[in-house]
């Protein structure tokens, strides 16, 4: 008889994992930072109520005011600790709230005690708490709001502004400053560590796509460009077609560029220009980088695959095309697309508009007016077209 061996997890390993698994979450990478700062704040409240209960108790006037407000630190402290344990709650709405309750202890001190029996008042240190979640689960702005609040209403419980107060006041501010600067700079790194990561697995990916094409359809297109002239005017044709897509997925498969697709993310524009590059199709770029906003460089490809389109319908089947790309100052970029086709006459063009064939007028110098830039067409029948595009490096907003 088989007996199939269990593993028998010992008793409670299920409550555990479930109570480390909400900070392991990737779009709640800073939950062990949150952990850190609960317990602070539990060690906080019970520090707060052990002052309340064996300092201030005995000399207030409002014995069970001071219980209850003990009783308020605690449960709220264990409330807003799970209210918090999920990112879908931190809502601002719970951190107002948060405020609320810590402001309404504070300002409940002289109710029940005199005030000189009551340094930090009833809140003590826990009452720094409240501005500490905000700044860190929310941002350093609000953050600094609730300590600027809460830090008014120590100052605004008798005696008032007393050493003790102070010290205090500059402790919440300073905490809640550099604890909101410091998490604000580790999400940003957090979240470069994020891009870089995905970046290397695009680019791992796309090394592993290029030995398997290269090791099967380079290898067939090379084939046809090598034994297509031998089978007559069809299989030069078909030996044109292979070489010209042999050499665009080439670069394709060469091509580096991992680029962020936010509009104002910057790219490159040399590299983006390279991927044209085919048997008709030559693009000179600079040795250097030419970093534009993405919506921008998008914009400027737009512009080139129509005067590639143009080319391909008009210029000729043997029209070879030349790409240029050159900054002559730092502000301005010029690209220069010139092809050796049939060309064209200015009043080809003039009657070209006449008939709604906008592809001149709308999709290239429209798309360059729209970057504050200039299109200038220059051709003659017989001896090809050329285009010289200039947009500025920068746009503004």
């Amino acid at each position: 008889m088989n007996q199939r061996n269990e593993a028998v997890a010992p008793p409670g390993s299920g409550r555990l994992r479930a109570s480390r698994a909400w900070f392991r979450h990737a779009h709640d990478v800073l939950g062990r930072v949150y952990t850190v700062c609960t317990t602070v704040r539990a060690v906080m409240a019970l520090h707060a109520i052990f002052l309340n209960l064996f300092l201030v108790l005995p000399e207030a006037h409002n014995k069970p005011g001071v219980v209850l407000v003990c009783f308020v630190i605690a449960a709220w402290t264990v409330l807003v600790s799970i209210l918090l344990r999920r990112p879908r709650r931190r809502t601002p709405w719970v951190f107002v709230a948060d405020l609320l309750v810590t402001v309404a202890v504070v300002l409940a001190t002289p109710l029940v005690a005199e005030g000189g029996d009551v340094p930090l008042t009833l809140a003590a240190y826990w009452g720094g708490g409240c501005a500490v979640y905000a700044a860190i689960l929310l941002s350093t702005r609000w953050g600094m709001l609730q300590a600027v609040i809460i830090s008014a209403a120590y100052v605004a419980v008798p005696p008032y502004l007393t050493l003790r107060r102070i010290d205090m006041v500059v402790l919440i501010l300073a905490t809640t400053f550099c604890l909101g600067a410091l998490i604000s700079q580790f999400r940003m790194t957090l979240a470069e560590q994020e891009r870089n990561r995905v970046r290397n697995a695009s680019l791992a990916e796309r090394e592993r796509l290029a030995r398997i094409v290269h090791d099967g359809a380079l290898q067939v297109l090379a084939l046809v460009e090598r034994e297509g002239p031998s089978l007559g005017p069809r299989g030069m044709r078909l030996a044109s077609l292979a070489r010209e897509s042999e050499s665009q997925l080439r670069n394709l498969l060469q091509d580096r560029e991992i680029g962020d697709d936010a509009p104002d993310s910057l790219v490159d524009l040399a590299a983006a220009l390279d991927k044209y590059q085919s048997a008709r199709v030559t693009v000179s770029t600079m040795a250097g980088t030419v970093m534009l906003r993405r919506r921008v460089v998008d914009e400027v490809e737009a512009t080139l695959l129509e005067a590639l389109t143009n080319v391909e319908r008009h210029a000729g089947p043997d029209a070879s095309v030349w790409v240029l790309l050159d900054q002559e100052s730092d502000d301005e970029v010029i690209l220069w697309v010139r092809d050796n086709g049939t060309g064209m006459s200015a009043d080809a063009v003039t009657d070209a508009s006449a008939r709604g064939r906008l592809g001149i007028r709308d999709s290239i110098v429209g798309r360059m007016s729209a970057l504050q830039g200039s299109a200038m067409l220059k051709s003659t029948p017989g001896l090809g077209t050329e285009w010289e595009l200039r947009f500025p490096v920068d746009m503004g907003e």
